[in-house]
């Protein structure tokens, strides 16, 4: 099985990790791309009482296709109710939502998040799409999920602009003063989980078939070498991942 997940492209063993990540009977709030992936597995696998909330306000969305934005025509197919921003934002703010999922352009150790600039702000090496509902999720859902490509350049020791603010010591303070969720709980990469400690993101388990030295490679900050065993991918995933046509693969 591990050379099988091994196998697998990138976007695919993530949505496994992170699918383990939430719940069934759980209130998601849901990023475009792979955090969609990931959610839409584990409506089909272990947790079919999931509901898939869109920042369009599309609430119980179950899409058939790969959604290209949070207004794709696919979000909205067979879903329990279109509403609007307005209502599932405020449906964050009330604590109606259990987990948020998000991914970005970089991450750093305190779960900063960027989708903004690459760069200085003022003179930027490339300006992107920028926070969307982003902010809101990171600041209000009770737990957040990052999902990030291996990819080195996205880990940095501190972002260039702080798009979604993060967790850890650094944040906790204010987080229980302005009464805001708990933040970034863990980081999900194609080749392992990280937790969120008080001293930012320290490697949990690597993915089967990946070594702890696998999963830190391109990590700029101590993360630790992980206590837990590799993390095995249950059958029923597989079976749901092969069954959906949705996976950006």
């Amino acid at each position: 099985m591990s050379e099988a997940i091994r196998d697998l492209p990138e976007s695919a063993r993530i949505a496994l990790l992170a699918a383990r990540e939430l719940e069934d009977g759980e209130t998601c709030f849901v990023g475009i791309g792979i955090p969609s992936d990931a959610a839409c597995l584990a409506l089909h696998s272990h947790a079919p009482a999931l509901t898939l909330i869109f920042e369009s306000g599309v609430i119980g969305a179950d899409p058939p296709e790969p959604p290209l934005s949070t207004g794709s025509p696919s979000v909205c197919e067979g879903a329990l109710m279109i509403a609007d921003g307005l209502s599932v934002f405020g449906a964050l703010q009330a604590g109606r939502i259990d987990v948020g999922l998000l991914s970005a352009a970089q991450v750093d150790r305190e779960g900063n998040l960027n989708s903004t600039v690459i760069g200085p702000y003022d003179a930027p090496k490339l300006r992107m799409v920028g926070s969307g509902g982003a902010h809101d999720i990171a600041c209000l859902a009770p737990r957040l999920i990052i999902l990030m490509p291996h990819d080195p350049r996205r880990f940095v020791e501190r972002v260039d602009f702080v798009t979604s603010p993060g967790a850890g010591s650094a944040y906790a303070a204010d987080r229980e003063r302005l009464k805001l969720g708990a933040g970034p709980v863990s980081l999900i990469t194609s080749r392992a989980r990280f937790a969120m400690t008080d001293n930012g993101f320290e490697l949990d388990a690597p993915l089967e078939g990946f070594s702890r030295e696998e999963a830190l490679d391109g990590i700029p900050w101590p993360a630790g070498s992980g206590g837990g065993d590799a993390v095995a991918i249950e059958p029923a995933a597989i079976a749901a991942l092969q069954r959906l046509s949705l996976i950006h693969i």
